[in-house]
């Protein structure tokens, strides 16, 4: 057993990357790239920790302990933005000592679409020649990184996680049928984001919330948009979810009236009492909030992000 067998939900994923291993078949550069929330991290560091416990058995315990010294992980410094330049040139300096401990170095970066155009160049010149003991991880929710730099990594595709795997990874940490159930229909693949929904103690009474708002929203209050971008103020993640999901079971019944496709059954009655919409403008106004959602990673303004996310749910149905 390995640190690989407990990613969740990306089988694929993982047979490719234990081949890679087995086989001693490793590419100087892996872009891994998917949904946010669906164990891209999780399992870059997997990856790191499996290949360099075969390379350095005794190097276990460092590598529990993030200190291995052939590891190096570049991260957004908090109330940043980006990666930047200097981050990429200290990993540039790191890169250019051997080995300490075992045959390769590596290298994660997270968030590789915040680098800044210039980290993304200096990063550049390191996969046009890199040692040949560098191992270089780039994780990303998107694809806007530079062609040049897409054209130098090995892709590595992650994708949303199944309900089913999802309810069974947490039923096994305690969570109940029902409270892992919703929590995996509200997710929309992401397995951090379930986790999170999971431990929710008052679950029923959010969803409540969000449908008094929704429902306020659609009615073209204006006050209703400060009055929900308050209550997403504070549970951001929670409520933004609520919101498009509500939207996209919207959409759903207004195209094929069909209630068994909704993800939420409750949500049949709320939906008759809504105004008239177009479908493709309620789709338009979830893809929205899904894009706004991206940005609770990052250090933006949470009631600005509100905001803007109770303008999108009544702009799916008011100019």
């Amino acid at each position: 057993m390995d640190d690989l067998t407990g990613i969740i939900g990306q089988n694929r994923v993982i047979e490719f990357l234990r081949t890679c291993i087995d086989n001693q078949h490793l590419s100087h550069a892996y872009l891994f790239c998917g949904p946010a929330g669906v164990g891209k991290m999780t399992t870059a560091l997997a990856f790191a920790s499996t290949l360099l416990t075969r390379e350095d058995p005794t190097g276990k315990v460092l590598l529990a302990n993030h200190v291995h010294p052939d590891l190096f992980i570049i991260e957004r410094i908090p109330d940043k933005t980006r990666l930047s330049k200097e981050q990429i040139r200290e990993m540039q300096s790191w890169l250019a000592l051997k080995p300490y401990r075992a045959k390769h170095r590596l290298v994660i970066i997270r968030d590789a679409h915040l680098l800044t155009p210039e980290a993304g160049n200096a990063l550049l010149k390191i996969l046009e020649a890199p040692p040949e003991y560098a191992i270089l991880i780039l994780v990303t929710d998107e694809a806007a990184i530079m062609e040049t730099i897409l054209s130098r990594c090995q892709p590595v595709r992650f994708k949303a996680v199944s309900e089913d795997d999802i309810i069974a990874f947490l039923t096994t940490r305690g969570i109940d049928m029902e409270q892992a159930g919703c929590a995996a229909r509200l997710c929309q693949g992401s397995i951090a984001a379930a986790i999170e929904f999971a431990q929710e103690g008052d679950l029923s009474e959010k969803w409540n919330l969000a449908r008094q708002h929704f429902a306020a929203l659609a009615q073209g209050n204006m006050t209703a948009v400060f009055e929900a971008a308050g209550e997403i103020e504070q549970a951001p993640h929670l409520l933004s979810f609520m919101l498009s999901t509500i939207l996209r079971d919207v959409c759903v019944y207004r195209s094929a009236a069909n209630p068994s496709l909704l993800m939420f059954h409750e949500h049949q009655d709320l939906i008759k009492s809504l105004p008239e919409a177009d479908p493709d403008r309620i789709g338009a106004a979830v893809n929205r909030i899904q894009d706004l959602q991206k940005h609770m990673r990052y250090h933006v303004n949470p009631l600005a992000l509100g905001i803007n996310i109770a303008y999108a749910v009544r702009g799916a149905f008011w100019d």
